[in-house]
């Protein structure tokens, strides 16, 4: 994402049979559209052991059903999707494999996702197929949520800012959406100092002011640097003393949009739950942006 001329990499995006996945496909059409970028629509059909012996029992019957539906899958979302967007170029795939794996092969400006805010048994779905998405695509991935486009209001991009390289080209990235949306980016960090010195004795001897102050100071000045691509993005800073996952999660309830740096720390790993990123995919109330 360079902000200028048009963009060779599609906007891509998974396609299913829910609602979510529709939107998601709207949403990056307008998206493409504005950064120059053709939008690509995808449908995979799973390998045939999901299904057992059925392959050998019907000749492959059960398969070919599953990409004809697929392929009206991608028809109604192509339709939304042009709908949504007049003049952006879309094209549909339908593929077999696992959908990580068939995404991780695709060069892509954006890699879009749609689904709700989960409940318990979404969660599996989500520990299935988004995070594995998110394990294995090089490329940033936003998971989209339909909600985060209720109301009238102009909602920000909050991302998470903590000094590390992942973070900072979240930051670039989200600044990038910013510009592209025209809406206001705010910088998070969140630098929880009470969680590591405890409640006891030793915290009465640390001045609290000095210590918000120093953060403070810290994130407004690493911001001001990052920010001068853009310098016309209405920027802001929030630096609170709260873990990074509980601070940008109760930021996302008026957000558009949360962003933040995944260190990519492998598929066994990013598949127990406790990381920043995979909170909020769970709980976060507006879409989510991981960048790696």
């Amino acid at each position: 994402m360079n902000g200028t001329g048009e963009r060779v990499r599609p906007v891509v995006v998974g396609i299913d049979s829910s609602d979510g996945s529709r939107a998601a496909a709207r949403w990056a059409a307008m998206y493409a559209r504005s950064i120059g970028a053709p939008l690509r629509l995808i449908h995979v059909v799973p390998e045939g052991d999901w299904y057992g012996s059925a392959a050998f029992v019907d000749g492959g019957a059960l398969e070919d059903d599953l990409r004809r539906v697929g392929k009206e899958y991608l028809s109604r979302a192509s339709a939304e999707a042009t709908d949504a967007a007049p003049g952006v170029v879309v094209e549909a795939v339908c593929a077999d494999g696992s959908l990580a794996g068939v995404l991780a092969t695709v060069p892509a400006e954006l890699v879009v996702l749609g689904t709700p805010r989960t409940n318990v048994a979404r969660d599996l779905l989500l520990g299935s197929n988004t995070i594995r998405v998110v394990n294995h695509v090089q490329s940033p991935v936003l998971v989209w949520r339909s909600a985060a486009e209720s109301g009238e209001e102009v909602r920000p991009i909050v991302v998470g800012v903590d000094g590390s390289s992942e973070s900072d080209r979240a930051f670039s990235i989200a600044l990038d959406m910013a510009h592209t949306l025209g809406v206001p980016l705010v910088g998070a960090n969140f630098w929880g100092v009470a969680a590591h010195v405890g409640l006891g004795l030793g915290a009465g001897y640390i001045d609290w002011d000095k210590v918000r102050a120093d953060e403070k100071l810290w994130l407004d000045t690493h911001v001001s640097v990052m920010r001068e691509k853009f310098p016309d993005v209405k920027l802001s800073t929030v630096s609170a003393d709260s873990s990074p996952a509980r601070g940008l999660r109760a930021l996302s309830s008026g957000a558009l949009i949360v962003a933040v740096g995944s260190r990519g720390r492998g598929t066994l790993r990013g598949a127990a739950l406790g990381s920043v990123s995979q909170n909020l995919l769970h709980h976060a109330e507006s879409a989510v942006l991981i960048v790696r």
